[in-house]
């Protein structure tokens, strides 16, 4: 008899164990738990704008997880944590401040509703952001970081945040990756000697119509020196004549001339279709001062990029 009711008190403890386990298992797989979409340790989420006059669109979003949809809306209130810059900032570059994210200034942006709602029976939802890029920096890092304040609903602790990072791009370029032109070039010097020359020429977007490159054979550089000595401006008018002007109009900028009369390099921008491929093609001519010993050069070059032609970037 005291076997049998030994017996008996290890079913029922066995069967509440299994109900507690099973409980606990449909506890977690249904709740529903929120997070903003990002990526890597620093939750990063990346979007291109467009370099226009009109505000570029883009969007932070969040989803609701669980094995089954909500029943009920989900409200997530966002807020702006700078901190986050901060914070990126000191684990990236330390005391290296010249390379530092920057908070992208408030006037560039403009976020209508910091609230993010989930409809029921839908698992995502998303806030539009608005950004102004004309004048931003290609060689800087922007963010919009942005937290959760607090939801009608369980938040991830560590998808609860999100540094929004603003790519740039035009027609032409893009900072989100290296965009490098095939360059042919003649390069003739005070003698009247000639250097032809082959190589990869990396393109920066600048404005909705205006690319930065370096002048001459110079590769690129990041070092903020450089950018200042070597760089020039292509600015494409409508017509698609280019006018190459100095990047930086201080007494380190580049000092350079542009040749117009050039009937093979006459500073224009085209598409040529060579019956194979498609290329965004720039043919430039123009005379400059090397920063670093003084000599005049003059410069022929040719850009090319190969691109389809259904693609506006």
């Amino acid at each position: 008899m005291k076997y049998l009711n030994i017996c008996m008190v290890m079913v029922l403890l066995a069967a509440t164990s299994a109900c507690n386990r099973d409980e606990i298992f449909e506890r977690e797989q249904y709740k529903h738990v929120v997070s903003l979409l990002s990526e890597g340790a620093f939750n990063i989420f990346s979007e291109e704008h467009d370099l226009a006059d009109d505000p570029s669109t883009g969007y932070v979003a969040a989803s609701c997880g669980g094995a089954l949809t909500i029943t009920e809306p989900v409200t997530i209130h966002l807020a702006i944590d700078s901190s986050l810059v901060d914070y990126y900032n000191n684990i990236n570059f330390e005391m290296n401040a010249d390379r530092y994210a920057q908070f992208l200034p408030p006037g560039r942006y403009t976020i209508e509703n910091y609230r993010i709602t989930i409809p029921d029976k839908e698992r995502s939802g998303k806030t539009k952001i608005q950004v102004r890029g004309n004048g931003l920096s290609p060689d800087s890092i922007y963010f919009i970081p942005l937290r959760i304040t607090h939801a009608n609903s369980e938040i991830n602790p560590e998808k609860s945040t999100v540094l929004y990072r603003v790519y740039m791009k035009n027609f032409y370029a893009t900072n989100k990756s290296v965009v490098a032109y095939q360059q042919r070039s003649i390069r003739t010097d005070a003698s009247g000697a000639n250097v032809n020359n082959m190589m990869t020429k990396e393109v920066f977007p600048a404005s909705g119509n205006s690319v930065r490159i370096f002048a001459g054979n110079q590769a690129f550089e990041s070092k903020e020196n450089m950018i200042a000595n070597w760089s020039v401006r292509l600015t494409v008018a409508e017509d698609g004549h280019v006018a190459i002007t100095p990047w930086d109009n201080s007494a380190a900028g580049m000092k350079l001339r542009q040749i117009d009369d050039d009937p093979e390099y006459p500073n224009i921008f085209k598409i040529v279709d060579d019956g194979y491929r498609t290329f965004k093609t720039f043919l430039l001519c123009y005379e400059y001062t090397t920063p670093v010993d003084g000599p005049v050069y003059t410069m022929k070059e040719e850009l090319r990029f190969e691109f389809k032609e259904e693609q506006k970037n």
